[in-house]
């Protein structure tokens, strides 16, 4: 069951990758350097980095975050989630080609156990194809410190 709806968002995605600008207003998003995973050159590379942005979606639920929801090219935690521990992220995905995918969020509880700019970086492992599946035994320091451990069942 998780598999289809997984399925069904990621075809939502897929489909909306092309689609009209989003009137949902987002933050302003972190520096992006030439370097930055976050920018794709070609249809393909943007495609593939869509792919691993959802996976980066769902790891994030997984962790105990809530679901990110979708209106045209942004994804976002929901303004009606309770406030938790993860920050609230807001990603805009990048267009056809020659474009980035923007990143940025924020801390609505008292304290976040992973910072905006620690999930930069864990996003931008997930765009290089590195995904570090958002567990403490996955993820290279300092953010291992911060995340949960692996499940002992």
């Amino acid at each position: 069951m998780h598999r289809l709806i997984g399925l069904v968002f990621a075809i939502a995605v897929l489909t909306g990758c092309a689609g009209q600008p989003s009137s949902t207003a987002l933050p302003a998003p972190l520096a992006v350097p030439e370097s930055d995973p976050r920018r794709c050159l070609s249809r393909v590379e943007c495609t593939t980095k869509v792919s691993r942005t959802l996976l980066f979606v769902f790891d994030y639920a997984a962790a105990g975050a809530p679901l990110l929801q979708r209106d045209g090219r942004l994804l976002f935690t929901p303004a009606d989630a309770p406030p938790s521990a993860w920050p609230a992220l807001y990603i805009r995905l990048a267009q056809a080609q020659d474009s980035r995918f923007d990143f940025n969020g924020q801390c609505r509880g008292e304290r976040c156990r992973v910072s905006v700019e620690q999930m930069l970086q864990i996003y931008r492992s997930y765009l290089a194809g590195r995904p570090c599946g958002l567990r403490a035994d996955q993820c290279p320091a300092p953010f291992s410190a911060a995340l949960p451990a692996a499940p002992t069942d």
